[in-house]
């Protein structure tokens, strides 16, 4: 099956190089029939393998670069010059197949250097020349190999952390809003089973029409958050708070924070305020923004609940995706609880 193409600036190197060879080869063999036989099929094998290795078929890249390696040992017992294919063998050896393997692949052309230098009375320098070139190819092969492998870690890493921002994202603005929404569907049962008036069923649903749309900003907020906008967290607050019983205080100037630390103290603010709603409902709360010259902190306390709630701890994804966000951005989390009842605190270097 067909893999990933090559560069083509890598297939125009290598042709080059094949040029540049055919020429030497041709110069140094004299016209003599036997050389010039092996390097037509040196240069027919090359070109095989620089067409198979940008198709990406491997079966075809090895079947080549073992004749490669077979016809230019041969052709190096006549012309010295030949045994420059035992590198691009080596190089491509090393690369592109695992270790075994290429070390097989890389001394078929000194070990057939070496056969034809025994069978007909050459002398021991191409041999040795032919092996330090095999493996000066191979090394540099391996070197290659390592860095396109550190560079493909990097690139997935990236793509894994841009999945994890995003996979924090949804959760944050589903969370919130469904869990508001779900808040207001649920007294809108409670109305209609005690036949309240048209007005009020009217008004619990123009809330829930409301959080829908505070949803849909939240979401184009954090799109922004993506393309790294600055982020006024007081006002993003002020709007998230706003129509409910949680108070908001500034202590400090406010400015506009990082991406990474704006949203992430604005993600802690709505989780902190969803888990007043499950766990403590109809609890006071309220919520502190301090701004110093080297931090910015979030505070969200709220009363005990009249009745037993469960224990919170930072197992659950939306604290555990809290912590891992304000983590990203230098900071740190605690959740625990106060005198008050519950307390959440987020700080960033911002």
């Amino acid at each position: 099956m067909a893999g990933n193409r090559e560069p083509l600036n890598r297939v125009a190197r290598r042709v080059g190089w094949l040029v540049l060879l055919v020429v030497l080869v041709a110069r140094q063999a004299d016209s003599r029939p036997a050389p010039l036989a092996l390097l037509a099929a040196v240069a027919v094998a090359w070109t095989v393998w620089v067409v198979a290795q940008w198709r990406g078929r491997r079966d075809v890249v090895l079947a080549t670069l073992l004749v490669l390696g077979a016809a230019g040992g041969v052709l190096a017992f006549w012309a010295s010059i030949g045994i420059a294919a035992f590198a691009a063998v080596s190089i491509a050896a090393a690369s592109g197949f695992e270790l075994p393997a290429a070390v097989a692949i890389a001394a078929v052309g000194p070990v057939t250097l070496a056969i034809s230098t025994l069978a007909g009375d050459g002398g021991t320098a191409t041999v040795a020349a032919g092996a330090a070139v095999a493996l000066a190819g191979f090394i540099g092969g391996l070197s290659r190999r390592q860095a396109e492998e550190r560079a493909r870690s990097k690139a997935e890493l990236a793509v894994a952390q841009e999945r994890t921002a995003l996979a924090r994202e949804v959760h944050d603005v589903l969370a919130h809003t469904l869990g508001a929404v779900s808040m207001q569907l649920e007294a809108l049962d409670a109305l209609l089973e005690s036949g309240a008036a048209t007005e009020r069923l009217r008004s619990t649903l123009a809330r829930a029409r409301g959080l829908v749309n505070d949803g849909i900003g939240e979401a184009h907020t954090a799109v922004r958050a993506l393309r790294d906008d600055p982020v006024q967290l007081d006002e993003r607050v002020r709007e998230l708070v706003a129509g409910t019983p949680i108070t908001l205080s500034l202590v400090g100037t406010p400015r506009p924070l990082p991406p990474a630390a704006g949203v992430g103290l604005l993600r802690a603010a709505q989780e902190a305020i969803t888990n007043v709603r499950k766990h403590a409902p109809g609890a006071a709360a309220s919520i502190t923004i301090s701004y110093t010259d080297d931090e910015t902190v979030l505070t969200v306390t709220n009363e005990a609940p009249a009745a037993p709630a469960r224990e919170r701890t930072l197992g659950g994804y939306g604290l555990q995706g809290m912590r891992e966000r304000i983590e990203l951005a230098g900071g740190r989390v605690t959740a625990a609880p106060s005198d008050e009842g519950w307390t959440v605190q987020a700080t960033v270097p911002a």
